[in-house]
């Protein structure tokens, strides 16, 4: 279990960038993949835009990444094989 982390821009881009890296995707194919144009996504993981409820949503269903995760950080109710993904990347140097 993941401890659970703040809910700042900060924190959500940076949970985003992660994730997009699990998936081994760039910015344009991620954003494409979730239905979102790519200044909206990029602007989420830029941390310039607070991730919208909406965004989040289609993140969610397109990638199977929780609201708790994307928000909070919290990767237990995450498929098991991701949440390892998402661990072993917490841990790696970019």
């Amino acid at each position: 279990m993941e401890k659970t982390e703040d809910d700042s821009v900060a924190s959500v881009a940076n949970r985003l960038k992660r994730a997009r890296r699990v998936y081994d995707l760039g910015k344009q194919d991620f954003a494409a993949g979730a239905e979102l144009s790519p200044q909206a996504y990029g602007a989420y993981e830029n941390g310039r835009r607070d991730l919208s409820l909406s965004a989040a949503k289609k993140i969610r269903q397109a990638y199977k990444l929780s609201l708790e995760y994307l928000y909070f950080g919290n990767t237990d109710d995450l498929p098991t094989w991701l949440s390892k993904r998402l661990d072993r990347l917490t841990t790696e140097p970019e």
